[in-house]
């Protein structure tokens, strides 16, 4: 295959490779995605049936939209993701069950210890056991760490200790003994301090018997991305297989943004350049990606959105349109796509 010269196509056409037939058997191949694209004969429905073999929700089952008062439950949007998993034959993962961020006020409001408990086990609890065996794997806690290493000091920190992700762990587990528990985070690529953190936090949880299946390195990468610190990061985690044999990492919202963290420069062009070092660092993610598939390390890659055009990068930090996807914004194929499908097949 020519992939510098393939013409583009759409993501959803009949005609069009698909990155999870490419690395059936090897990876499981995901994307972020909302509801709204769940439905109908739309061109994104067709892209996410036709392209992805495991699919995360992006905002719809974090705390805050799940249980924006106490006792409340808004269960319509997973209920429809289930359902769209269960129809197509896709595995699903729950984002996230504990978090600082898009967690209602109430959680924390006149708290203590055991009453903050006692409100994340009554949420993890309902949550997980309604999808038992629906959702295959959970984000339980998500970025417990800080940028600079160390525990983030976050009001489930301040108010519980350290020991809540243990406790959100254990709660999770017995809401559905069969899901996989992540605990996921982001920077443990390219940060010592965070990964370290990491590694000492997960070495602790296994020791103590906390039902810690795996970490999730988050992967929003950049045009400056160390790949080889960033390979040297995921042994770091890897080496903790020595204490569970079956631990995993999961990489759970890849992208690689046009823009250095911070550059608040006009908007890029796209060169020729530029797209050639786009497809050659995507290119080496995925072949480092095959040989940790291939040790049993690592099962499922996930995109953080379905496309460049709905990408979370469009306007944050910046109002820039960004392009850090493999399917463009208007969903056809780009040259790395067709680059990254050819190292599934061996092409």
């Amino acid at each position: 295959m020519n992939k510098e010269t393939k013409a583009p196509v759409f993501a959803w056409e009949d005609a069009a490779p698909s990155l999870k037939e490419a690395f059936a058997g090897k990876l499981k191949i995901g994307a972020a995605v909302n509801t709204r694209h769940l439905s109908g004969d739309t061109p994104e429905c067709r892209t996410i049936k036709k392209q992805f073999s495991v699919l995360t929700l992006e905002n719809e089952s974090k705390p805050e939209p799940v249980q924006p008062q106490e006792g409340r439950f808004v269960f319509g949007p997973l209920d429809r993701f289930a359902a769209f998993g269960e129809e197509n034959g896709i595995r699903l993962r729950g984002h996230t069950l504990v978090w600082h961020s898009q967690c209602p006020a109430w959680f924390f409001d006149g708290a203590d210890r055991d009453l903050l408990l006692k409100r994340m086990r009554d949420h993890i609890g309902t949550v997980v056991s309604r999808y038992r065996g629906k959702i295959a794997v959970w984000d339980v806690v998500n970025e417990a760490l800080k940028d600079s290493g160390g525990m983030r000091e976050s009001p489930w920190y301040k108010i519980i200790g350290e020991d809540y992700i243990a406790e959100a762990f254990r709660a999770a587990r017995e809401a559905d003994p069969g899901a996989r528990l992540i605990l996921n985070d982001y920077n443990l690529e390219s940060s010592d301090a965070k990964v370290g953190t990491m590694a000492a936090v997960a070495e602790k949880l296994l020791r103590d018997g906390v039902p810690l299946d795996g970490i999730g390195f988050q992967m929003h990468l950049g045009p400056d991305t160390d790949l080889g610190k960033l390979r040297e990061n995921v042994r770091k985690i890897t080496a903790l297989r020595s204490l569970r044999p079956d631990f995993q990492i999961e990489v759970t919202e890849l992208d690689l943004s046009s823009y250095r963290w911070g550059d608040l420069a006009e908007d890029i062009k796209w060169t020729e350049e530029r797209e050639r070092r786009f497809r050659e660092t995507y290119a080496a993610l995925f072949r480092f990606y095959l040989d940790l598939a291939e040790e049993g390390v690592l099962d499922s890659v996930v995109f953080w959105g379905l496309s460049d055009g709905v990408s979370w990068l469009n306007g944050f930090p910046r109002r820039h349109r960004n392009y850090p996807l493999l399917i463009g914004r208007d969903l056809r194929l780009k040259p790395a796509f067709f680059e990254v499908a050819g190292i599934g097949t061996g092409d």
